[in-house]
């Protein structure tokens, strides 16, 4: 597939939810759309085809590797830009905004939808269409668009939580982001992320907290604080004792200590 942009105008769009343009594309070291300062009122769908882009928002830097695509409103605060990156794009008109249920979505497409993408871009490359031919094109593939980032989020959403319930009832074993990786079948890379979205925390920093809170009532009891911290999961005492200190703003002995002025003997 060669690239190309087509666009879309209309004397008179009717106020209808159109596309306003297509094409496939590819990154360069001075590819670099920064959607803060972009005047054109659009939303935008990219989709990974082959190679990898980012996208950068909210001092997070996210990979675009194939099959990912991202769904926005332009302008909006965000920037994204790749060299070795390419893509196809479908520019919607700003009435679609109406049916957005966040501002940007990044997702990961079927291949089953990015090849009817793929045919539609290029069969749109020379079709020549009325306003209303284009509208009904743009709201049934809007939708389709729409339905498929409803279906990730929800089977994102159930296989995170399995995530979280195991670690909430496991939190005591040895556990690492490899293992997670393994079990629930799923890249390091997007389990971190799908997990940040939903927990805002990544799985491990959340294994720490559970950990930290189990071990709050063991503290008050009589046992060392070195089979405290194998009891809650940590190899050793003075790793618990760090990451302790640096959840809760003190050692585990002076948590410990504490005991005394509340329940004093």
């Amino acid at each position: 597939m060669q690239n190309f942009v087509r666009q879309f105008h209309y004397t008179d769009d009717h106020h209808l939810p159109i596309i306003r343009g297509v094409g496939i594309g590819e990154g360069s070291s001075t590819y670099n759309w920064d959607a803060r300062i972009r005047k054109e009122q659009l939303i935008v769908l990219q989709v990974t085809l082959t190679g990898e882009g980012f996208l950068e928002m909210g001092g997070r830097k996210i990979a675009l590797r194939e099959n990912n695509a991202f769904f926005a409103k332009i302008p909006g605060n965000y920037r994204y830009f790749g060299e070795k990156w390419r893509f196809l794009f479908i520019e919607f008109s700003t009435i679609m905004t109406q049916w957005l249920d966040t501002s940007i979505s990044v997702i990961e497409l079927s291949m089953d939808l990015i090849e009817r993408l793929k045919s539609i871009v290029i069969d749109l490359k020379d079709r020549e269409l009325s306003a209303v031919q284009n509208a009904k094109i743009s709201f049934a593939l809007f939708l389709d668009i729409k339905e498929a980032i409803q279906k990730e989020i929800q089977q994102k959403t159930d296989g995170i939580q399995a995530v979280k319930k195991y670690i909430d009832t496991h939190y005591f074993e040895d556990i690492s982001l490899d293992f997670l990786s393994e079990r629930y079948m799923i890249s390091k890379y997007t389990l971190i992320r799908q997990f940040e979205e939903v927990y805002k925390s990544s799985p491990i920093n959340y294994l720490k907290q559970v950990r930290i809170i189990q071990s709050l009532s063991l503290l008050w009891e009589e046992e060392a604080i070195g089979q405290v911290a194998k009891k809650v999961g940590f190899s050793t005492g003075n790793y618990f004792s760090k990451v302790f200190k640096k959840e809760m703003g003190m050692s585990p002995s002076e948590y410990r200590n504490q005991k005394e002025i509340y329940f004093p003997r």
